[in-house]
């Protein structure tokens, strides 16, 4: 690969973790008051934008394609569990890639019904696992970062 392509594939996705580290310091600023809940419900939906983000980076940048066809978004979370040989290792833990699906399939939800229509429950649940998976996300792309250093 090009060490041009490599930097700035490196800037843009520290730059985007540091929208996630944000994301989790504002979702704590909330606190759980139920008129609050389309503001978490946004912060949990940009969570997942910014993870998909880097992914696709990473397949643009590394993989030199990305077709966004059919059910893409969930086939490219998962093609971040695969390592291509030659090309780059796996980006995510199979682990995180469900805990993400979560998130995948609530920002689905999300862009397409009303926000007094959220649930309660489902949001609390993915408020409390969104620190913790937050931080995996970090820990593993930041891995994967150095991994692209060798």
């Amino acid at each position: 690969m090009n060490e041009k392509k490599d930097l700035d594939l490196y800037v843009l996705i520290k730059k985007e973790l540091t929208v996630i580290e944000d994301l989790t310091s504002e979702m704590n600023s909330y606190g759980s008051a139920s008129k609050m809940e389309r503001a978490r419900a946004s912060i949990l939906h940009d969570f997942y934008n910014a993870c998909e983000r880097i992914f696709k980076w990473i397949v643009k940048d590394i993989n030199g394609d990305f077709n966004p066809l059919g059910q893409w978004h969930r086939e490219l979370l998962f093609k971040m569990t695969i390592g291509i040989k030659g090309q780059r290792p796996r980006v995510i833990s199979d682990e995180l890639a469900a805990d993400l699906n979560e998130f995948l399939q609530f920002r689905h939800l999300f862009r397409n019904i009303y926000g007094f229509e959220l649930k309660s429950d489902l949001l609390k649940r993915l408020e409390e696992k969104f620190p913790l998976i937050a931080k995996r996300f970090i820990k593993e792309i930041n891995s994967f970062l150095k991994s692209l250093e060798k």
